[in-house]
């Protein structure tokens, strides 16, 4: 069963009926499955702007040992972006309706798979209930879980990422990775209130029968602990067998080299076409 007409449902309920709100599930081809748990991705993040970390970020997530059904983009909310930029070139600022536009023409990224939420966060919690409440009443149970990369991961409370806390969290190296997060034997260290890591082996029927072959070698950890409510939490820890190297990207620096290269400030990235930021951008997206 396709996974669209619940997303579109669960739009509607929250009063995103415009054709503008929902244009960026079109071309979602997700299906769900009964009997287990049909994983969808939210991967947030100020993006200010997207850069090829990022992308590494989301493309890596859809690795099949994951098998998420979908993945959405949940660009941060512009005051939390100002605040964030307070004291970090606040002048290079793009406004969420902007960095969602960004994300919506990326050639990049798969819209088969992702799609891009380019509201603002206030309904997005009451459209995952609503979302899971539809699905569970036809049979389908779907799960959210939260994506990051391993410089946002919080092991003493891994579950507190923005703007909602929710029962999973996925972690991958695939951008970037922290050798503090691992033991020496591989696997990751332990996070407060989770149980021991278990390493998931893909097999053959996670992809319908078919492995594909060009999949970068991955191996998904996975552990599980309980809230404070009973309630059955998650972690996931995607680890790459060809784990990053080199300097980190420095957001702050890339900023300013963005600024200064074509005499950019908020009054000028609030004109500038979607088109044409994504040429000014193609440097970093590719990684330059």
């Amino acid at each position: 069963m396709s996974l669209r007409p619940y997303l579109e449902s669960a739009y509607r309920e929250v009063r995103l009926s415009t054709e503008a709100a929902l244009d960026p599930l079109q071309k979602l081809d997700g299906h769900l499955k009964k009997g287990q748990d049909n994983l969808i991705l939210v991967y947030g993040g100020s993006f200010n702007p997207p850069h090829r970390g990022h992308l590494d970020v989301l493309l890596s997530a859809l690795h099949p040992v994951v098998n998420a059904v979908a993945m959405v983009v949940l660009p941060s909310e512009d005051f939390h972006l100002r605040h964030k930029l307070k004291n970090s070139h606040p002048e290079f600022f793009m406004s969420r309706k902007t960095r969602a536009a960004l994300w919506a023409e990326m050639p990049q990224v798969p819209r088969s798979k992702v799609w891009i939420w380019s509201e603002t966060w206030y309904p997005f919690f009451t459209f995952m209930e609503a979302a899971q409440r539809l699905c569970e009443a036809d049979g389908y149970k779907i799960v959210f879980s939260h994506l990051i990369g391993p410089d946002n991961l919080n092991r003493a409370d891994a579950l507190n990422n923005l703007p909602y806390r929710l029962p999973r969290i996925l972690v991958t190296n695939k951008a970037r990775h922290v050798p503090s997060q691992f033991l020496p034997d591989g696997q990751p260290t332990k996070w407060k209130g989770f149980g021991e890591w278990l390493p998931q082996q893909m097999t053959c029927s996670d992809q319908n029968g078919q492995l594909e072959e060009a999949a970068e070698e991955a191996t998904l950890w996975t552990c599980q602990g309980t809230d404070s409510l009973g309630h059955v939490i998650m972690g996931y820890y995607l680890d790459f067998a060809k784990r990053p190297t080199g300097s980190d990207i420095n957001s702050t620096a890339m900023r300013r080299a963005l600024l200064e290269r074509h005499s950019l400030d908020e009054e000028v990235l609030s004109q500038l076409s979607t088109t044409d930021l994504l040429s000014i951008l193609e440097p970093v997206l590719r990684g330059d």
